[in-house]
């Protein structure tokens, strides 16, 4: 009830005071009305937002260069901005073995963007999608990791990693 009086009164006191105020010399009324928001991007992986968790990304001997490698498939960037840088944090990519042994493995990482192929310890700035529904292959990203060398350079057993992209909104 109180409530109720108390903005009643204030637009009562609204409307005498807006036709009044054209005789009262310098009266104004201002409003600063502001907004903010704030950037967010989104890395989907196979039609799925990419968690937390990370996502296994299992490497396999090519049966053609005999090196153990992985391309990916498209990976996608949807939100709010134009555009996003990509660089991984990782200044090498190393796997050491898990058990077995000591022997590392040296990986060479790439981006593949539009059939063009970058070093992935370098940024790359790619397209941000309004929505998952505009994924195409032209504006997919894939990652690929492979090896220096042949499978048979290194000693038989488990190798494995943890890798960390950096995806930053271009403002």
């Amino acid at each position: 009830m109180i409530n109720r009086n108390l903005f009643t009164c204030i637009c009562f006191t609204l409307c005498l005071w807006s036709p009044l105020s054209y005789g009262i010399p310098n009266s104004q009324l201002s409003v600063d009305i502001s907004a903010e928001s704030v950037a967010r991007v989104t890395l989907y992986y196979r039609g799925i937002p990419v968690s937390s968790d990370g996502l296994d990304f299992p490497l396999v001997v090519n049966g053609i260069s005999q090196k153990i490698e992985q391309t990916s498939s498209n990976f996608f960037l949807v939100g709010n901005v134009d555009r996003a840088d990509l660089v991984f944090e990782d200044s090498e990519f190393v796997l050491p073995q898990v058990y077995g042994g000591n022997t590392k493995m040296p990986l060479i990482g790439s981006f593949i963007f539009q059939g063009a192929v970058t070093d992935s310890r370098q940024t790359l700035q790619v397209p941000v999608l309004d929505d998952i529904s505009q994924a195409r292959a032209v504006n997919g990203l894939k990652i690929k990791f492979a090896t220096e060398f042949t499978a048979g350079h290194y000693t038989k057993g488990r190798y494995g990693n943890v890798f960390t992209l950096i995806v930053t909104p271009v403002i």
